[in-house]
C-alpha cells in the first residue's frame, strides 16, 4: 500500500472540514505527531486508527476507505 496516497487522503479530508492535525487528532484521541507522520506516509496505521480518524471527520469508515481506494487506483 501506498502510505503517501493514504496520507495526502487524511490531509485531505481533514482540510475539508477545515480542522488543524491539532485539533482532528485531539478529536480522534491519538498523539498529534503521529497523526502527522500518517499525513506524511511516514507510518501505517491499525484499523482502530483509521476507525478513530474517520469518526473524528465525521465520516462513516466506508467513506475513507472509498477515498483511499480511488486515491490508490490513480
Amino acid at each position: 500500500m501506498d502510505r503517501a496516497k493514504v496520507g495526502l487522503v487524511f490531509r485531505q479530508l481533514r482540510k475539508s472540514r477545515g480542522m488543524s492535525q491539532e485539533v482532528l487528532s485531539g478529536l480522534a484521541g491519538i498523539d498529534r505527531s503521529h497523526y502527522s507522520k500518517i499525513e506524511l506516509g511516514q507510518c501505517g496505521l491499525s484499523l482502530e486508527t483509521m476507525l478513530k480518524i474517520a469518526y473524528a471527520l465525521d465520516k462513516k469508515p466506508h467513506e475513507v476507505m472509498e477515498a483511499i481506494e480511488k486515491a490508490l487506483e490513480a
